[in-house]
């Protein structure tokens, strides 16, 4: 299909009698034989209730849904929900896309990334804490009791949230959380209080999981001393980063895939076309730093602080405490520059940087170009700017959708079709031939572990990514281009064998030949080349701004 633009703490269903031990520095919080005291519930539930306004609903609305979020599916949804993060689930809960206050859907996203970001550390203070961890038991209680906890310690542990907000209303939280049977199906879900068939969790959960986050919030210093933010990365990928980049270097990586603050970053790729010059470029992203600093007095109620401009081009706003919505950002609807980390920038600099030395950028609107698993379109949008006609092949149409609807908004569809096919499925038209074609293959994504914590979880198994990763290059060498045209390949993983290994491979076919970036073509990232001529970007690695951006594999090769 085308779219041609002329346009395990034991759990009992009955629990007995069970007491809190003593719990010294090295002692271990107990659920058998635990017995509340009257005294901690009703303590529990008058300084809760006392709490009023606003604020507090507001709190305990956006603790809740991120406790609904972080709660892990039943083993027998796990299949089905395995590509489904916690923060997809987040973003897709209606109660979260209600929320009216920008504020709170933000705070809302950081209770989950944090937690998710954080979840080794966390577990590992929980299973110090508990005698038995992760709980255990049959139904959801063990699992919502679960993310309750890792709820309550990533605000003590890693979140600036005061000790009474992290304990008692989280705790407040998993009390008010009901298990009712969903709509004829015999299955249990989380309900708000108050709808359906329900039942509450036990008070012995809800006094239980106040004993372990008191106690975590007495030792907290002593608890994240004995951790490691190695802990949340998974051994496979610690093994990975320490044999391809060494100890050092790895620590350095994972020190800022933890780094809570760069998620106030939002990089920004500015619309250019029918700018001719690089002179003319550099004016106007001035020109754009200049409206966002200075231009807008309004600035933090429209949820940003500062800008900068980063040494490829690109504007790194960073977002204030209001997160006001991205679209109130000035020039957004005129189609002026949308959202790119300015890592994933570096692929399409690469094409254009090369076809501008061998075709001349008075030739651009000549030239076509393929952007393959083109979705989102931030790439395509890089390529359209600079004046090619562009093919953007995806094979998702609900992606394709999107796409569509982001170059309609930069006024860039004109030169672009939109192929609706599986990259390694389309070839040009006879009559076509393809100056470049950006190859950005679709991979683990770990080098995106501080904005998708969930992909350092990764283990052995990396799927058909691998194959599919190999046929896909193979095909676009092979199948597309001609003699002396350029392809780009790029990943976001920091692995080798989706990256460097590949192009191994690739070279091996004797279709292509590498051609090295040079020191100052893509200012800023001279130290990023490798002894290959390859680009290879670490998080944590590159000096100033750069050293906040995500992890990235660019290598470009010439058809022979």
């Amino acid at each position: 299909m085308i779219y041609r633009r002329i346009l395990t703490l034991s759990l009992f269903a009955g629990c007995g009698a069970f007491t809190i031990p003593h719990t010294s520095r090295h002692s271990q919080v107990s659920f058998e034989h635990y017995q509340p005291e009257p005294r901690l519930e009703s303590s529990l539930q008058s300084t809760v209730e006392s709490r009023s306004g606003n604020a507090r609903s507001q709190s305990i609305s956006t603790r809740q849904l991120a406790m609904q979020a972080l709660t892990a599916p039943p083993a027998n949804k796990k299949k089905a929900l395995e590509n489904f993060s916690p923060i997809s689930r987040l973003e897709s809960s209606p109660q979260f896309l209600n929320l009216e206050d920008q504020r709170d859907k933000s705070f809302a996203r950081h209770l989950v990334s944090t937690t998710m970001r954080r979840m080794g550390q966390i577990d590992c203070i929980l299973n110090h804490v508990c005698d038995v961890y992760p709980p255990r038991g049959k139904g959801k209680q063990s699992l919502i009791l679960q993310a309750a906890l890792r709820l309550g310690v990533a605000q003590l542990m890693f979140l600036d949230t005061p000790a009474f907000a992290a304990v008692m209303e989280t705790v407040d939280v998993l009390k008010k959380t009901t298990i009712g049977k969903g709509q004829g199906n015999g299955k249990s879900d989380n309900k708000v209080a108050g709808k359906g068939e329900r039942k509450v969790m036990p008070k012995q959960l809800v006094s239980f999981c106040n004993a372990v986050l008191r106690r975590v919030d007495r030792e907290r210093d002593d608890l994240l001393e004995m951790t490691n933010p190695r802990d949340n990365v998974s051994s496979f990928l610690q093994k990975e980063f320490i044999q391809a980049y060494g100890s050092d270097l790895t620590n350095k990586v994972i020190e800022q895939l933890m780094d809570e603050t760069a998620h106030q970053n939002v990089d920004l790729s500015l619309n250019t076309s029918g700018l001719k010059s690089e002179k003319e470029r550099q004016v106007f992203a001035d020109e754009m730093a200049e409206v966002f600093s200075d231009g807008h007095s309004d600035r933090e109620d429209m949820g940003f602080e500062s800008i900068i401009k980063l040494p490829n081009g690109s504007l790194r706003i960073k977002k204030g405490s209001n997160n006001g919505s991205i679209s109130k950002w000035p020039k957004y609807d005129s189609g002026v520059w949308w959202v790119q980390d300015v890592s994933s920038t570096l692929p399409a600099l690469a094409l254009i940087s090369s076809l501008r030395s061998i075709h001349g950028e008075e030739n651009f609107e000549k030239l076509n170009v393929v952007d393959m698993c083109a979705a989102p379109g931030g790439k395509t949008a890089q390529l359209l700017s600079s004046g090619f006609h562009v093919t953007a092949i995806e094979a998702n149409a609900r992606r394709c959708r999107r796409l569509l609807e982001n170059l309609d908004r930069l006024q860039l569809g004109e030169k672009c079709d939109v192929v609706v096919k599986y990259g390694q499925e389309w070839t040009p038209d006879a009559d076509m031939k393809v100056a470049g074609i950006l190859v950005d293959v679709p991979c683990s994504a770990t080098g995106t572990g501080n904005r998708r914590p969930d992909v350092l979880q990764k283990d052995e198994d990396l799927g058909n990514l691998l194959d599919t990763q190999e046929k896909l290059a193979h095909h676009c060498a092979e199948n597309v281009l001609e003699a002396g045209a350029v392809m780009v390949y790029a990943t976001c993983s920091l692995l080798p064998k989706e990256s460097e290994d590949q192009i191994k491979r690739l070279l091996q076919k004797g279709h292509v030949e590498i051609s090295p970036f040079l020191p100052g073509e893509i200012p800023g990232f001279d130290d990023a080349i490798d002894e290959n001529g390859f680009l290879r970007v670490l998080p944590g690695v590159l000096d100033g701004d750069l050293k906040q951006c995500d992890g990235f594999f660019v290598a470009r090769l010439i058809k022979i």
